[in-house]
């Protein structure tokens, strides 16, 4: 069997796979992503998706905790994982030799966990006091908040959930949550590194090929929609946080790359508008940032700044002033900066097999399709300055959520 690199390949339980061969690699970095996460945690369970991605790892009916954690030292995995609101995601960093070995480890716990009330119990523990340090880091919960404040529920949503909900959740409810959605067509495989695409796709088969599931097509997203709101979240502190949200361009939209461009000019480093016009020429904020995520229902562009109650006004009404200026006199040097910029963070990122699956995945969770990276070098390169105006007046940043966490309120224009 010759299967094209990069092309998408569905088993018949509905696991999609995508793979890229790095001819030499040492390693190999297998990504799982299953599209279900903080969105589908029941309003009276919330956390639940986050409690179950981290016992799943303490026990299936063949093996306790020990057993597993062992296992996972024994094969010299590197391993992670993380649930956000749209999915839950685990990653392996491996041997090629290990992968049938870890395929086959990462298939009895999706598939068999146990969820032990009293390991539960503990991750219950250890979220309630997660979620008592966001209040110690400023800025992670500021952009919570406006998440909340701007996208609602359930886009919105803190995956580790909250207090009063996360204190409800039990083991039955962690199983039979898990169970309903760790399905085989809820899975999506990414694997980059020293094997080639017949022997990951076979091997996978061989794994996960009788998992019972059916063929689905994927899903329709949540739209991406970010409400009008001025939010002033008071604080009694010597700092003011300001985080502005707006919605911008979906992956695949042929204004994506100007986009990308466009936040990179704003905040691509030390050259970047925000940084020069806000810190370094006027002083205002001792942190200034902007920052793209992409959503399956669409995009979103944040802005951050950190700065001195008595300064924070002047802050917000500069980062604004910023925006606006950049549908007007955007330079050819500072374009070519800024592909520069991203250039460079593709290329040393994505020769490694670790960026590579994760781009993968990425592409594969929000377009069902995959990028090359010399596809996305020339999208970044073909980006003209006009097109930087032509971004702004498609994906406005007004309107807008304004969330101030600080002693004081602010005007935005």
């Amino acid at each position: 069997m010759s299967i094209p690199i990069h092309e998408i390949h569905t088993l018949d339980n509905g696991i999609r796979i995508v793979v890229d061969p790095m001819p030499g690699a040492q390693s190999l970095v297998v990504a799982f992503r299953f599209t279900f996460g903080a969105k589908n945690d029941p309003d009276d369970r919330l956390g639940i998706t986050r409690i179950a991605e981290d016992v799943l790892f303490k026990g299936t009916p063949s093996h306790n905790a020990r057993d597993i954690f062992d296992a996972f030292d024994g094969l010299g995995i590197r391993r992670s994982s993380s649930t956000s609101v749209e999915h839950t995601s685990f990653v392996a960093q491996i041997l090629p030799d290990k992968f049938k070995a870890t395929l086959e480890l990462y298939a009895e716990l999706f598939r068999s966990a146990s969820f032990p009330q009293d390991q539960v119990e503990i991750s219950k523990t250890v979220t309630l006091e997660e979620l008592k340090r966001i209040e110690d880091n400023p800025v992670q919960q500021a952009l919570y908040l406006t998440y909340q404040a701007g996208l609602g529920s359930p886009m919105g949503r803190i995956p580790l959930g909250e207090p009063d909900t996360i204190s409800v959740i039990g083991a039955t409810g962690v199983r039979r949550h898990w169970d309903t959605h760790c399905r085989p067509e809820n899975l999506l495989v990414a694997v980059a590194g020293g094997l080639t695409s017949e022997a990951v796709i076979n091997t996978l088969n061989d794994v996960f090929g009788n998992w019972l599931g059916e063929s689905s097509e994927p899903k329709e997203p949540h739209s991406i929609s970010v409400a009008d709101r001025n939010v002033h979240h008071e604080k009694p502190s010597e700092q003011t946080h300001i985080c502005m949200l707006s919605g911008s361009m979906p992956r695949g939209h042929e204004l994506y790359y100007a986009g990308q461009l466009t936040v990179a000019i704003l905040s691509g480093g030390g050259s970047s508008r925000l940084f020069t016009e806000v810190r370094e020429k006027r002083g205002l904020a001792y942190n200034v940032a902007a920052f793209y995520q992409a959503r399956k229902g669409g995009g979103l562009l944040a802005i951050y700044a950190g700065t001195t109650p008595d300064r924070a006004q002047e802050t917000l009404d500069v980062c604004q002033m910023e925006i606006a200026r950049l549908a007007k006199d955007v330079t050819e040097e500072e374009l070519t900066r800024a592909k520069t910029v991203l250039k460079g963070r593709l290329f040393t990122t994505g020769d490694l097999p670790e960026g590579r699956a994760g781009g993968l995945i990425e592409d594969l969770f929000l377009q069902n399709r995959v990028r090359t990276i010399d596809e996305i070098a020339a999208g970044i390169d073909a980006v003209t300055r006009d097109q930087i105006p032509q971004y702004l007046e498609t994906f406005p940043t007004s309107p807008n959520t304004l969330l101030v966490l600080g002693p004081q309120s602010l005007t935005k224009n």
